[in-house]
């Protein structure tokens, strides 16, 4: 057991650093934060007076009225100034207040903790942690990027059902990276010219891009299947086989035989890790679109599990293609 939690201890701080060295995160077009972590003591004392907002709940100091070695402006604010003396009011990303000290806050991130006088309460809060009255806080900004990453994500799939990122609740890291996008436009252009069964494979790391990442589009066409194949580098510029014959038909009729789609439970694993590599799988075909993705750790753990069964069949059969 000791061993298996170091496994899983080391594995996840191998992907964490992967995930660091390697991902290509995607570009939004966001409102810009300013920064008042300023440089000196006296640029940060020229902000009192200031009206500003809380950006975000999460750098407020809730007990600082209780640090004996910290000296605030009065006894009064002092009172006023933590959870011990709030009582009803919880401050949170969003509230407006007044800029009324500054405390050092020497050796951290935030180096200064701004006193906020919020309604008839006075908030410490970490100087990263608020951004100018006219700005949105990180939850409404969070919201801002969802709808304009779901506007942009819709018109980059244009309708088709490989490109859109959340089909009944099951996400697919469409249009993100490049590997998404040549997999994507490909498997859409088959459907585009008639082929009535598609699916596309993306092994895909979820927070990111690796260089070990690959995307397989499989077809059948006039009773011969077909596979186009696409491998992820250092640069995250994907190459591409041409397309050759394959057995897309095997794992295909697989998923109709077994009726995967219709199978409600889910796989079993004693390992959980927030970012893994896996498949994600996506079948089109008349009357049908299916989604799904399970990480190597789950399909490698309940192998007699329909859904697992398929993942490694497809797993080991892809596993044969290899980059030009």
């Amino acid at each position: 057991m000791k061993f298996l939690q170091a496994f899983i201890f080391f594995g996840f701080l191998f992907l964490a650093h992967l995930a660091v060295k390697s991902q290509v995160l995607m570009d939004y077009k966001r409102v810009d934060k300013p920064d008042y972590c300023l440089k000196d003591t006296a640029g940060a004392k020229n902000v009192i007076g200031r009206q500003v907002k809380i950006w975000h709940e999460g750098g407020i100091y809730p007990t600082l009225d209780i640090v004996k070695k910290i000296k605030w402006p009065s006894e009064e604010m002092r009172t006023r100034g933590g959870q011990s003396g709030w009582g009803a009011f919880t401050p949170e990303a969003g509230d407006t207040g007044t800029i009324v000290h500054v405390f050092p806050n020497r050796g951290n991130v935030n180096k200064y903790i701004y006193l906020l006088k919020v309604k008839d309460y006075y908030v410490p809060i970490g100087c990263s942690y608020v951004t100018d009255i006219d700005k949105p806080d990180i939850h409404k900004q969070s919201e801002l990027d969802w709808i304009n990453d779901s506007i942009a994500n819709e018109n980059y799939a244009a309708g088709c059902k490989f490109k859109i990122r959340n089909i009944n609740n099951n996400w697919s890291r469409a249009g993100l990276m490049h590997i998404d996008r040549q997999s994507e436009e490909f498997a859409c252009d088959l459907v585009a010219k008639g082929i009535d069964t598609v699916m596309l494979c993306k092994y895909i790391f979820d927070n990111g891009s690796l260089p070990v990442e690959r995307a397989f589009v499989l077809w059948l066409d006039n009773g011969l299947g077909y596979v186009k194949s696409f491998f992820n580098n250092q640069k995250h510029q994907p190459t591409q086989n041409k397309t050759s014959l394959f057995d897309s038909r095997t794992l295909i009729n697989y998923f109709f035989i077994n009726r995967i789609d219709t199978v409600t439970s889910e796989p079993k694993s004693e390992v959980w890790i927030s970012h893994s590599l896996g498949y994600s799988i996506q079948l089109y075909a008349p009357d049908l679109f299916y989604r799904e993705r399970l990480t190597d750790f789950i399909i490698r753990q309940d192998k007699t599990h329909p859904k697992a069964a398929w993942w490694n069949m497809i797993s080991e059969k892809l596993a044969t293609l290899k980059k030009d």
